[in-house]
């Protein structure tokens, strides 16, 4: 049991040591908690917006937030404090998700963009015209050393893309309405939408 925002909790992601995890809330903090004890370790209001997306780096020194302002963050945990932040989105941005090799970050949001920041430069690398609507989830495939990136949308579309040259390789539509999320398998896709199904994608 996890209790210490003021106000409504937006996303959860687990660090990659699988010890601790990260929540985010509309009153403009994000908070770190140890999972075994339930103690809060680590709370930043360094957002002045409501504090939506998070995501962890791979090796687990970093960790991404976004907020409704369209203020990308990236703090490192081992100081506690940002040690950067992005601004291109035109909305708020609700989703961050570090690519496997650690440079890359991927953000999307209200703007249905996907942009892709350059880690090591601090700068925008690319920006995908990807969904006619807001993006809900971003994930990047861990089977296969982060070729592929997925977008899911409420556009009610899920797309893959190749993280080469950031074409679309895929657009799947079968849930009927907006698609809330998705994630890579080995071989296969996984949705789930606002109709209460989820679906396999091969």
């Amino acid at each position: 049991h996890l209790k210490g925002h003021a106000a409504r909790l937006c996303s959860v992601a687990f660090h990659p040591q699988g010890d601790y995890v990260a929540t985010t809330s509309f009153d403009h903090t994000w908070r770190l908690w140890d999972v075994t004890t339930g103690a809060e370790i680590l709370l930043q209001d360094g957002h002045w917006k409501e504090v939506y997306g998070v995501g962890f780096h791979p090796d687990g020194s970093l960790c991404s937030t976004t907020d409704y302002g369209g203020i990308v963050q990236v703090w490192d945990l081992r100081t506690s404090k940002s040690v950067c932040h992005f601004l291109g989105h035109a909305k708020r941005v609700v989703c961050a998700e570090f690519s496997p090799n650690g440079f890359q970050l991927a953000t999307a949001g209200d703007d249905g963009t996907i942009k892709i920041w350059d880690l090591r430069k601090r700068k925008q690398f690319a920006s995908v015209p990807a969904h006619s609507n807001l993006i809900t989830q971003l994930r990047f495939d861990r089977h296969h050393t982060g070729e592929f990136l997925a977008s899911s949308s409420f556009d009610g579309t899920t797309k893959v893309w190749s993280t080469r040259d950031w074409k679309m390789l895929s657009c799947g539509r079968g849930h009927a309405g907006k698609v809330m999320g998705v994630d890579l398998l080995k071989d296969s896709l996984v949705t789930c939408g606002f109709d209460k199904t989820i679906k396999l994608w091969r």
